[in-house]
């Protein structure tokens, strides 16, 4: 069929063919965290933090959000997780150096009670020139940052590839499990058209 077609409709249908393999990958992923208890975000929460900082404990534990909280960095990062997600209150035990690399290395990054004017100059100070800012910011929120590995080398900056920053408002874990998922499908299409203007995540 294929050697029948001219080779611009060739090209046309191995992509559609690529966009659906990809399609159908993310969708098998996301059963598989929920099926087989497969951690999706791994979520630095120290035991000393003080108890009404703390995100709270409804939905953490459902298998369909893939949520595994640690009380320590070392551990979080040790698992090399899809998403890694760190409470600011923490930050003094937070290696910012692993999580730059973390992210340079194309993992979904999420900060608690950090906003991205906070981890410019700590992760990429193109951050806080491209977020995106949901609502007025009231604690509990969070900061999302994603990007394609070995794209935006010199800093994050409007057409450099595709990435996801922005900050919302935490309003529970499904919430926030969905815009990571969102983030992780934007570096996923981008594999398709690695040119791509930068994409929000949803």
């Amino acid at each position: 069929m294929m050697q029948s077609l001219s080779p611009p409709a060739q090209r046309l249908l191995f992509g559609l063919m690529v966009a659906v393999g990809v399609f159908v990958l993310f969708l098998l992923f996301e059963r598989m965290l929920g099926r087989f208890g497969l951690d999706f975000i791994v979520y630095f929460e120290p035991s000393n933090l003080q108890e009404d900082r703390r995100l709270p404990l409804d939905g953490r534990e459902s298998a369909e959000y893939a949520v595994r909280t640690v009380e320590t960095f070392d551990d979080a990062a040790s698992r090399q997780p899809t998403t890694l997600m760190v409470h600011g209150d923490a930050r003094t035990e937070v290696d910012f150096e692993v999580v730059r690399s973390e992210f340079e290395r194309g993992t979904v990054i999420i900060v608690v009670n950090m906003t991205p004017e906070d981890l410019a100059p700590l992760v990429d100070p193109g951050i806080a020139e491209v977020a995106t800012v949901d609502a007025p910011l009231q604690e509990p929120f969070y900061t999302l940052i994603a990007k394609n590995e070995e794209q935006c080398q010199t800093g994050l900056q409007p057409g450099c590839g595709a990435y996801a920053v922005e900050a919302r408002n935490f309003t529970d874990f499904s919430d926030l499990a969905s815009h990571a998922r969102s983030a992780l499908n934007v570096r996923l299409r981008a594999l398709l058209t690695p040119t791509a203007e930068p994409v929000p995540a949803r």
